[in-house]
């Protein structure tokens, strides 16, 4: 197959490739068609083909501010309103972050053959930007964590939708088909506002330095105006399916990067961490729903342990209350962020000797 050397030829490419992929699943009547069946074609091109998919930086940086604008507009005043109830259930995703983190470590070390650094990083629940940020900076096998990180991503993503039906009862082919029935009629200056609220977020999102900032920051400014009620629409369905498509097709060509040798050696383990890390979310969330007075869905979504941007396609995706299963996984973003540098120094100086 002819090389494509243009970033932005092979990018269109990755693209063309996943709304193919996606256009299949949501024939087929298939969970999250937009991000799975993107993930899926990517990943398989790149194993069988002499094409390597992959898309400019830019690119995944726009589908992050379009996935943060929309996890955004589920910040209504009345979600607001009750955000207070949420306490109980972020101080168990903390707790769930810690113990899942802690096991993915023991099983890394054990049966990985991993040393300290590379299996710390391998074993955070989520953050993968953080975690690629700070890597360079300790000995990891930085291909090693990636893998891990994605093959466990890829777990969670196909798991939780029919974890979801099985618990929830919701109909996943029915919400393929809702998602772009009933779109709201095109209001110019609101629409027109999120637009700009939206374009500001990303001008300075690309002047700050901070992990994930290309969805937190759309997310905050989309928050501040529908909690506000400035602005009440949504980003629209095209847009949102467009914006699931480059994340999918993103997680899917990191795959390019790795034999099917590597895959079986550490994809599996992560694959295996991810199914144990779904059902721990899954029974923590049963525990919490009536104690935190909550649904068990968007608990099960907001305790899984797997990237912000990608569970929160999911959560818009099946309209389980997203702006809930948002604060959580920023929560624990910057629960990384605050905790990961101290833990990788605590790591590195154990294998140095250091008390």
């Amino acid at each position: 197959m002819t090389v494509v050397r243009s970033a932005v030829a092979r990018g269109a490419a990755t693209v063309g490739i996943g709304c193919a992929g996606g256009g299949a699943f949501y024939l087929l009547n298939l969970p999250l068609p937009w991000v799975l069946g993107s993930l899926f074609a990517s990943a398989l091109v790149s194993q069988l083909s002499g094409f390597r998919p992959g898309l400019p930086p830019a690119w995944r940086n726009w589908a992050m501010v379009a996935i943060g604008t929309m996890l955004g507009t589920g910040f209504t005043p009345d979600v607001i309103a009750r955000a207070g109830s949420w306490v109980v259930s972020l101080a168990v995703m903390t707790l769930l972050s810690f113990a899942f983190c802690g096991l993915a470590y023991a099983v890394f070390r054990r049966w990985g053959d991993m040393n300290r650094e590379t299996a710390l990083f391998a074993a955070m629940p989520g953050g993968l930007s953080v975690v690629t940020m700070l890597a360079e900076h300790y000995k990891t096998e930085a291909n090693r964590v990636v893998l891990c990180h994605t093959a466990r991503l890829v777990v969670l993503l196909v798991s939780a939708p029919l974890l979801i039906q099985w618990i929830s009862g919701i109909d996943l082919a029915e919400a393929n088909r809702t998602a772009f029935s009933g779109s709201e009629a095109l209001d110019l200056v609101e629409h027109g506002t999120l637009a700009l609220v939206a374009v500001a977020s990303w001008f300075i999102a690309t002047r700050v330095r901070f992990p994930s900032v290309m969805l937190l920051l759309p997310l905050f400014a989309s928050a501040a105006i529908h909690a506000t009620d400035l602005v009440t629409v949504h980003v629209p369905p095209v847009l949102s399916a467009l914006a699931q498509i480059v994340i999918g097709s993103g997680v899917g060509a990191r795959f390019a990067d790795y034999t099917l040798r590597q895959i079986a050696r550490d994809g599996w383990l992560a694959a295996v961490v991810g199914l144990v890390f779904a059902a721990g979310s899954l029974a923590a969330a049963l525990v919490v729903a009536p104690l935190a007075g909550a649904d068990v869905a968007p608990l099960f979504l907001a305790y899984l342990p797997g990237g912000a941007p990608e569970l929160g396609v999911v959560a818009l995706a099946l309209m389980i209350d997203p702006a809930m299963v948002a604060a959580h996984h920023v929560a624990r973003v910057f629960l990384i962020v605050a905790l990961l540098p101290w833990a990788a120094h605590r790591v590195a100086g154990k294998k140095n000797g250091a008390p």
